[in-house]
């Protein structure tokens, strides 16, 4: 299965540098997998954990009654240089774009 997400301006200006849970693409993810799910599930935004690092996507949708983990990728492995190089320019105060990636999961 797969994700697009969507890096927002309005991710990139809400994002806190070197966090990797509240980075735009945690901010931007989260929002994507609500979205993705809200017609299926009784899942809520404040339900999913999300954290990003520079080789390795996770995501938790935490539940009363269930915890699901999951690893994401990229659906094109070059989109990794792209999201490696958006987190550290971020990180580093220099300005960044919005974009998008398709994200595959478990």
């Amino acid at each position: 299965m797969s994700i697009v997400v969507e890096v927002t301006k309005d991710d990139i200006r809400k994002g806190v540098r070197k966090s990797a849970c509240s980075c735009p693409i945690a901010l931007a993810l989260r929002r994507a997998v609500v979205a993705d799910l809200e017609d299926s599930t009784d899942i809520d935004i404040d339900d999913i954990d999300v954290e990003i690092d520079y080789d390795e996507i996770r995501l938790w949708a935490n539940r009363d009654y269930q915890d699901d983990e999951y690893n994401l990728f990229p659906v094109d492995e070059e989109d990794w240089y792209g999201i490696k190089n958006f987190i550290e320019n971020f990180d580093l105060g220099i300005d960044v774009e919005p974009f998008n990636v398709e994200l595959k999961y478990n």
